[in-house]
């Protein structure tokens, strides 16, 4: 075995090397755009379902919220029933403006309990 007999074998080895290396390169350059955009949806997914998240649970507080105003709402409705009624257990004059509050009151859970 001489040198000559072994040059022609390593060509075509390293060639066919090359030619591998330059595959792979291109199959890995030509998938960068494909590997970058399925990175860029996981990443926005995330974030869709962090702002669902979030939504969900301000939903959740202003349903909270509701609630308080609707308790907060009678409170008061009871409160000024009261004043009413004790005006008119002591032959005391009602105030017109409240009379004017109990109307408005009246009138508000008029209007919200026909929506």
């Amino acid at each position: 075995m001489n040198v000559q007999s072994i040059l022609p074998f390593m060509q075509l080895t390293l060639t066919f090397c090359n030619i591998c290396i330059l595959g792979y390169a291109f199959i890995k350059f030509m998938g960068k755009p494909r590997n970058d955009l399925e990175t860029r949806i996981t990443n926005l997914e995330y974030e869709v379902k962090e702002i669902k998240n979030s939504l969900h649970q301000g939903n959740d507080r202003f349903r909270d919220q509701a609630n308080v105003n609707e308790v907060l709402i009678h409170s008061v409705l009871a409160l000024i029933d009261f004043e009413v009624h004790y005006c008119e257990t002591e032959q005391k004059p009602i105030s017109k403006s409240l009379e004017k509050a109990k109307d408005d009151l009246h009138d508000y859970f008029a209007r919200n309990r026909s929506m």
